[in-house]
């Protein structure tokens, strides 16, 4: 959707218009597949969620003022907070919902560690570089980053993690997982994940003196005579109104991938599986203010969704995963063509499902796929029971079921719209070709041929979590207009930012991302106010 559409949304509707759902949480940056499982090995996974789960009291408060106003509570927010606190300056940070965290409280809080103490000490890195952690992630961007936020952070990042772990004292070691997206060692995680370093950096706010006010929702920022920012006018969960006046605000809002009124029709057919709370509210005050945006066709796209929900979907990666790895089960289109081989990457499944017109692909299951793809499905608490799973089989989106069983295979495909003709002849050639023991097709290894009896077959949708577009930034983290100047005292951290990451993100850049804009952000906004 154009810049009009979302000009009009505010002007016409207000943007309080825009669609909110109870539970969710003011997002720092959207959680990174990759990243939910690469804690620090010496992480603790018993963390609980249980920080700042209060109301905040507004009573009687109509109007104030700070150095510093911090819109949304995630990580880019929570850092960028207390970062400006640490150098004396007044900060208020408002979070939209009960508590804080936003979506960085899914994952495992890992980020890259280029040219810090932990790197050399605890990495043993010493050939890393900026200029090489700049080309891994253009080329990982597939070259649509903004070149000088990437710079930015590639120069900077070390002093970034130094901070956290010098100056603050939070605990980080190796991450568990070293991807292999990254050409050094690099990779680290925050002991305990990030529920530990949303926690940590709570009390550090409170002990910096800066005052954080949860179920206050910014709804617009206020400008001067001349255009420049001045504060925001908040709103609590009563409908009270209250006027932050500020030197400088921070946008920390997060992404805008839960509001289909503002994501480009190139989407359509894609899944959500974010929070319900990235509904680009920053997007849209800062459009409302004559931002300039860059990127907002750009999300980060994984494969294997299943649309339990309409335009909503369930991240069935490690169940589908599971299926294919040792078992009969293959990946057709609509035309009943095997089009991928199953056990090639999550990148490789994901580009022949958006390459299809009608943007879906089908695993073809036997009865021992379907197996470990349920018994997964529990591991992976995607259902909470094998059992559990019989609700999917009555629902229907458009007139056609997401997932199917029986002994018909061509009467299966009839209901799952596939040519049934061509998948019966699919499934002979793959069976054949499993009996000769080579994959003339696509080289899978040790092929596993579909065995008859009882088949089922799942959709398998693009789903996204994390929009990589967002308002346009220069090397301070100000927002800037369509001529590139700054807008006075405007500033942005973590996804609201698009451009860091181009078209994918690298292991390890979103929470990486959200920490150091946040940890800029901050510093700027702060000097800014005169601090």
């Amino acid at each position: 959707m154009g810049n009009l559409t979302r000009r009009d949304l505010l002007k016409g509707l207000g943007l309080g218009s825009v669609v909110l759902a109870s539970g969710g949480a003011l997002a720092a940056c959207s959680p990174n597949e990759n990243e939910t499982g690469g804690a620090a090995k010496t992480s603790s996974q018993g963390s609980s969620y249980q920080f700042a789960k209060r109301k905040s009291d507004i009573a009687g408060m109509t109007q104030t003022e700070t150095d510093v106003l911090v819109i949304g509570g995630g990580g880019s927010g929570m850092t960028a907070a207390v970062r400006a606190a640490q150098t004396g300056a007044s900060v208020i940070c408002l979070e939209k919902n009960g508590f804080i965290g936003g979506d960085t409280v899914l994952n495992a809080g890992t980020m890259v560690a280029t040219n810090s103490r932990i790197q050399k000490e605890v990495l043993n890195e010493t050939q890393d570089s900026s200029d090489l952690l700049y080309e891994d992630i253009m080329k990982v961007g597939l070259e649509k980053n903004d070149p000088v936020l990437v710079r930015l952070l590639a120069d900077n990042i070390g002093e970034c993690i130094d901070w956290l772990t010098d100056d603050l004292k939070i605990a980080y070691d190796a991450a568990a997982t070293q991807y292999p997206d990254h050409s050094a060692s690099r990779q680290i995680g925050v002991v305990g994940r990030s529920v530990s370093f949303l926690d940590q950096m709570q009390a550090l706010l409170a002990q910096n003196h800066g005052q954080l006010f949860t179920d206050v929702r910014a709804s617009k920022l206020l400008t001067d005579d001349n255009g420049a920012v001045i504060g925001a006018l908040g709103t609590d969960a009563t409908g009270k109104e209250v006027t932050f006046n500020a030197k400088s605000v921070v946008l920390a809002t997060g992404s805008f991938g839960a509001n289909q009124e503002l994501l480009p029709k190139s989407l359509d057919g894609y899944l959500f599986y974010g929070r319900d709370s990235d509904t680009g509210d920053g997007l849209v005050m800062g459009e409302a203010v004559g931002a300039a945006t860059i990127n907002l066709d750009l999300v980060k796209v994984y494969a294997q969704g299943v649309e339990k929900l309409p335009t909503k979907g369930l991240a069935a990666t490690a169940s589908s995963t599971a299926a294919t790895n040792g078992h009969g089960a293959i990946y057709v289109n609509s035309k009943g063509e095997r089009v991928v081989s199953e056990v090639g990457t999550l990148s490789d499944i994901t580009n022949a499902t958006v390459a299809q017109e009608d943007k879906i692909l089908y695993l073809v299951m036997d009865e021992e796929a379907y197996a470990a793809y349920l018994a997964k499905s529990v591991e992976d608490k995607l259902i909470p029971s094998e059992a559990s799973i019989e609700d999917w089989y009555s629902v229907s989106n458009n007139g056609k079921p997401i997932i199917v069983k029986g002994e018909d295979l061509s009467a299966l495909a009839g209901q799952m719209d596939i040519d049934a003709e061509a998948l019966a002849a699919t499934v002979a050639d793959y069976n054949e070709m499993c009996a000769a023991g080579k994959d003339t097709q696509f080289d899978k290894p040790d092929p596993v041929a579909l065995k008859e009896g009882t088949y089922v077959i799942v959709e398998q949708k693009p789903r996204f979590a994390t929009t990589l577009g967002g308002l346009k930034a220069n090397e301070n983290l100000q927002i800037v207009d369509a001529e590139g100047n700054p807008i006075a005292n405007l500033y942005g951290a973590g996804c609201v930012v698009g451009g860091a990451n181009g078209a994918d993100s690298m292991t390890a850049m979103m929470q990486g991302w959200a920490n150091f804009s946040g940890y800029t952000a901050g510093t700027n906004a702060a000097k800014n106010a005169g601090k």
